[in-house]
């Protein structure tokens, strides 16, 4: 079929989000201030204190995480939307639903990265 090379597509890229999405973790728990025995935390003073780290603003983990976001939720979305492809008997419906599941899993997966930013005191 058509859609065969697609769904290994995007088979692909969710494995491949999904080991970015781990690996993000662990760098972003490896360079976490917690892990120095010196860090006070409720100081005001989040962000790494790794000396190479010290370029990395806010601004910047937080690019990151809506990328990884909106990322990992549209190709869940597409493969979900993909594996029931054949049903097309209302195509407005299904859009709309595409729509809302998109946003839910990026609402979702948002506030899960800043959750963990947040308690890795990476942004303030």
């Amino acid at each position: 079929m058509i859609f065969q090379p697609l769904r290994r597509l995007l088979i692909f890229t969710l494995v491949f989000l999904l080991f970015l999405t781990v690996a993000s973790g662990i760098f972003v728990y490896q360079v976490s201030p917690l892990r120095d025995p010196t860090f006070q935390p409720n100081s005001a003073n989040g962000g790494s204190l790794i000396p190479w780290m010290k370029g990395v603003t806010e601004g910047h983990w937080l690019s990151g995480v809506n990328v990884l976001a909106f990322s990992l939720s549209t190709n869940i979305t597409l493969f979900s939307w993909q594996q029931g492809v054949y049903n097309q008997n209302n195509k407005l419906l299904r859009f709309i639903l595409i729509i809302v599941t998109l946003m839910m899993l990026f609402s979702f997966l948002w506030i899960a990265f800043m959750v963990y930013l947040l308690s890795q005191w990476l942004i303030d």
